[in-house]
């Protein structure tokens, strides 16, 4: 047989193949992409899939979750709420750190079915409780970063630093700078928790360095991106120009429709789409990484720039392994299929803003592996 598993009829987007909605066949074997193209042999199938009618996408990556399920506040069950709702790799960002690593690598990544990659956030301990975990200082321990990372590169993908005042106190200046030195030792990108950011806007801005990600972009508490009279700083125009990244990371108090609206409005897209999805907000107002998509579709985005900052943007962004976020030939076959549903459907930010829109996406069918491992249209994971 030439595939293990035909998924035949459904609308493609892949902007790796500049797909946008185009019907195509995926045709699939020992876990890999093998063949994409229109009226694939079905006879030459030992499984086929019918798709006809949805959305078929690269599996969703999610670059900002938190999946330490079982320590601290935040964490899910990656299976329950990323796999299941169309997101086959997930970027913890933070939940460890370099004392909690080892057990989250043993606990989590090594035993969901979901994808699991990590940030190692600078202090020692991860985020566990409402307590800041920087309101110490002697938390930030460089070396024992860099160790970890060092023996964990497979899965660690660059580091995490929180600059709220809640979570450093007076000491984001050191924060910042110890994250930075780990993260130059071992050539990792950083990302910045930024929503009531307890230093400059400027000063952070002036630090980072190209590929650095600045997550909660469209955040009101400090209105970090745009300035008092709602117009995009420069200091934002001019670290995006040398290659600094915008990320949503919706989260619980991060997300402002009318900021992405006025910032949007100046041409300030994201250049990435994450939910930040925890224990605290997957009963609202985040829900998933699906729901946030469909947000940004309300927003005026296109179906196909959405599946871009959620699939290729994403894995190019903090490195992942070129056999994600596209479904070109030779691709790990992780497969999303979506409903595009129409009616009149409601959404909220974080601030308690609401508004409606036409379109929503439901995740159906998710392919991990090349193994079907989900399907909602008959309720099994």
């Amino acid at each position: 047989m030439k595939y293990d598993l035909l998924m035949y009829g459904g609308s493609v987007y892949d902007s790796e193949q500049a797909l946008a909605g185009e019907v195509r066949d995926i045709g699939i074997r020992e876990g890999r992409v093998v063949e994409v193209g229109s009226n694939l042999p079905r006879l030459q199938a030992r499984r086929l899939l019918d798709v006809s009618g949805f959305v078929v996408t690269p599996g969703l990556i999610d670059l900002h979750v938190h999946v330490y399920e079982g320590v601290g506040i935040y964490g899910i069950d990656a299976d329950a709420y990323c796999l299941s709702r169309g997101v086959t790799t997930a970027l913890d960002t933070g939940s460890s750190g370099a004392l909690t690593f080892p057990g989250f690598r043993r606990f989590v990544i090594d035993q969901v079915v979901t994808n699991v990659y990590a940030l190692l956030h600078i202090s020692e301990q991860g985020i566990i409780s409402r307590n800041g975990e920087l309101l110490d200082p002697s938390l930030a321990d460089v070396e024992a970063a860099v160790r970890v990372i060092e023996a964990n590169r497979d899965r660690i993908l660059g580091l995490k630093v929180r600059l709220g005042r809640k979570q450093v106190g007076d000491h984001a200046a050191f924060a910042l700078d110890r994250a930075l030195e780990a993260a130059r030792t071992v050539n990792l990108p950083l990302m910045v928790h930024i929503s009531d950011l307890a230093m400059p806007i400027d000063d952070l801005l002036g630090a980072l360095r190209p590929g650095d990600i600045l997550t909660h972009c469209y955040e009101s508490i400090s209105s970090c991106v745009l300035d008092d009279d709602g117009n995009v700083r420069d200091s934002v125009r001019e670290a995006t120009a040398r290659g600094v990244l915008l990320d949503v990371g919706h989260g619980m108090g991060s997300f402002s429709v009318d900021v992405a609206r006025q910032a949007m409005a100046s041409d300030l897209r994201p250049h990435t789409i994450s939910s930040d999805v925890h224990a605290l907000n997957i009963d609202g107002p985040v829900y998933d990484q699906v729901t946030t998509l469909a947000k940004f579709l309300s927003l005026g985005m296109t179906l196909g720039e959405v599946v871009e900052r959620s699939t290729i943007a994403s894995a190019r962004s903090i490195g992942l392994p070129g056999d994600l976020g596209h479904l070109q030939v030779g691709a790990r076959a992780d497969v999303a299929v979506f409903s595009l549903d129409e009616g009149h459907f409601e959404f909220f930010d974080t601030t308690g803003a609401t508004w409606t829109a036409t379109q929503t996406l439901q995740p159906m069918i998710v392919v991990k592996d090349g193994t079907k491992v989900v399907d909602h249209r008959r309720g099994n994971l």
